[in-house]
């Protein structure tokens, strides 16, 4: 269960449309929000300009940490729920790594536009390093404009209509630990979907043949694993239904490239949340050119992301599919079939 969720703020209107989806979030989950701030004071000029002196730097620490109290009071009113702001300092991602661990952090909730999958701006460099580094489950926020981002005034769920994005291991299913966490409501829409790779049929010996041959798709073989798919999501979308979830749909995608695939399958299904694993791979940015960056880029959907650390995948047991919450949360190393195009 979600217990704190921790909400990094920067100084943009759109980076708080996080801090009124995790209110959302926590008020069906019963869970506390921090709100937090990384202070860094301004630069001093380098154009031999007047040096800032300690009381302007100090009023503009206390116009942030006003700002903070002021939405940690509208979290508190309007949603009901508990909420801690804090003003921090050091390195973003470091200290919101630092701060979330310290606060016991169930999930990470932040804003990102995804206009180049993630923004390099400052508040897009954080998002990045969290999601390929937490161990922390971290939601990132799409919102097109700082319009979209007023406070909510009813009680609307979060999200309406979920995309979990599958691969038929076990590690790919645990995603469904912190979505079930979320407690959306019995009438969210779950599109379960998983991209099946045709199998194309042997080239045959005569060269005039192979042009057709190289292209040609095994029906039968593909078939057979399509069916394997159908199986491995009617198995999940039989735990969904057991955790109160009315309208689960099954949706077995067969195509060579999973990415942009999963990019028009979400957009055509108007998700609002895709959900999916992925795992980190050293420096590189949110394992680049990846099913998750792509999913970003392409489309307007929020995203979920459970890391699960590339050093410790383990094949998954053929055929099995896990049938309890307890499953999910001991499924953690992740096979080949980890979605990573």
């Amino acid at each position: 269960m979600l217990s704190n969720i921790v909400v990094p703020l920067d100084t943009s209107p759109i980076s708080e449309c996080a801090a009124w989806k995790a209110a959302a979030i926590a008020r069906a989950a019963s869970a506390a929000v921090h709100l937090v701030h990384v202070y860094e004071p301004p630069f001093p000029p380098f154009d031999g300009g007047r040096p800032i002196d300690a009381a302007s730097l100090a009023q503009d620490r206390i116009q942030f940490e006003n700002r903070l109290r002021r939405m940690g009071e509208g979290v508190r009113t309007r949603f009901g729920c508990a909420c801690d702001v804090a003003m921090i300092g050091g390195v973003p991602a470091a200290a919101i790594g630092d701060y979330a661990r310290i606060a016991r952090a169930d999930l990470i909730v932040m804003s990102t536009h995804g206009r180049t999958g993630m923004s390099r701006a400052w508040f897009g460099s954080v998002a990045d390093t969290l999601a390929r580094e937490s161990p922390v489950p971290v939601l990132m926020v799409r919102h097109g404009d700082p319009e979209s981002c007023a406070v909510p005034h009813g009680l609307e769920p979060a999200f309406r209509r979920v995309l979990i994005a599958l691969d038929g291991s076990e590690s790919a299913a645990s995603i469904l630990e912190p979505l079930l966490d979320m407690q959306l409501p019995p009438n969210t829409e779950v599109l379960l979907a998983e991209v099946v790779n045709p199998i194309p049929l042997p080239v045959l010996d005569y060269p005039e043949a192979m042009l057709v041959t190289a292209v040609a798709r095994d029906v039968e073989a593909t078939e057979e694993l399509a069916q394997r798919a159908r199986v491995y999501l009617a198995g999940i979308a039989s735990r969904l239904r057991g955790n109160g979830f009315h309208n689960v749909d099954i949706n077995v995608l067969i195509s060579p490239n999973a990415a942009p695939t999963l990019v028009g399958f979400a957009n055509s299904s108007r998700a609002e949340l895709v959900a999916l694993t992925s795992h980190g791979r050293g420096a590189s940015r949110l394992v680049m050119g990846s099913v998750a960056d792509k999913l970003l880029r392409g489309t307007e959907c929020s995203m979920l992301l459970r890391r699960i650390p590339i050093e410790s995948r383990t094949p998954a047991p053929s055929g099995k599919t896990p049938t309890k919450k307890q499953d999910f949360a001991d499924t953690a190393p992740v096979p080949a079939g980890t979605l990573s195009n």
